[in-house]
């Protein structure tokens, strides 16, 4: 449970698109490495810390492992960070926002097929700037209860994650603090900024 914020269940929600397009957002925001190809792994993955990070995104908690497209099942190439590396992990962008605007961040969110993960609930939060009252806790529920074959397939869940700018906002997402290894993998983080 995150220290303040809400909890949303994604645990029934319907199977995420890749690429998808969205209208009425507003202007899209350049977000660095939203589909995480760089480092690009050819093994099932590898485990980042804070130092060297990824490319555009700050390893600040713990680590993670960026997650191969075929590992992940993603259904293209993009590949996926697992936010709970070999322990609880965060990573986090600065978005060039303006103040005063409404942003909406969207990515996909699956679950982590290692060992025993898929008998798990996968969860991570979002929040910016540090500000826990911005926190939103993302529950995807538990992948072997969605697919018939875990360790073969994922099930991609739409996060949707909205705030209010104050300009050059820092996006952190944080795995699952109880969850040891078995965090949400995410992937095509996009963020859309129009005025209030």
């Amino acid at each position: 449970m995150p220290a303040n914020g809400n909890t949303v269940d994604l645990s029934t929600s319907p199977q995420a698109r890749s690429e998808a397009r969205y209208a009425d957002l507003g202007g899209e925001l350049y977000v660095a490495n939203p589909r995480f190809l760089v480092p690009y792994t050819a093994r099932a993955w590898i485990t980042v810390g804070s130092n060297p990070s990824i490319d555009g995104w700050a390893v600040t908690v713990g680590d993670i492992d960026v997650v191969s497209a075929d590992y992940s099942h993603t259904g293209n190439m993009s590949q996926s960070v697992n936010l709970n590396g070999g322990q609880v992990g965060e990573i986090q962008q600065e978005l060039p926002t303006d103040p005063g605007h409404h942003v909406t961040v969207k990515m996909r969110a699956g679950h982590n097929n290692y060992g025993g993960c898929p008998n798990s609930d996968a969860k991570f939060w979002i929040q910016v700037n540090g500000d826990t009252s911005t926190r939103v806790m993302f529950n995807l529920g538990t992948l072997s209860k969605l697919v018939d074959r875990p360790a073969e397939q994922n099930y991609w869940h739409e996060v949707t994650y909205e705030f209010r700018t104050q300009g050059y906002d820092i996006l952190q997402l944080h795995g699952d603090p109880d969850g040891n290894v078995c965090g949400a993998v995410i992937t095509e983080v996009r963020a859309f900024q129009r005025a209030l």
